[in-house]
């Protein structure tokens, strides 16, 4: 079995708004797992707390996606980190759209 290893003889480092926008991300699932808890403990009658937290997770996830997206331009990085935030915060962007809409009975 042969193992191989991965040297990088460069000096790039990763797009800074590649790690903010992996951060948001994280915080937006963070927030949507928070407000899922506190549903589930008030037996679906959480109110106003669940819906800030849904609305702050939808703000963190749009703001990242965006934030994610322009990392891009970012010249001489490695973009990682852009990939991975700007997928995870579109993906909560539209599943935070999607639950507000089921929640509005449209």
């Amino acid at each position: 079995m042969k193992i191989f290893n991965k040297y990088k003889f460069s000096d790039k480092s990763q797009s800074l708004g590649g790690v903010i926008s992996t951060i948001m991300g994280l915080a937006s699932i963070a927030c949507l797992l928070w407000a899922i808890f506190i549903s589930f403990k008030a037996s679906g009658h959480a109110g106003m707390q669940v819906g800030t937290l849904g609305l702050m997770s939808l703000i963190l996830s749009a703001i990242g996606t965006i934030i994610g997206l322009l990392s891009f331009k970012e010249a001489d990085k490695f973009y990682t980190f852009s990939k991975v935030g700007s997928i995870m915060c579109g993906i909560m962007t539209v599943a935070m759209i999607f639950i507000f809409l089921m929640g509005t009975g449209i």
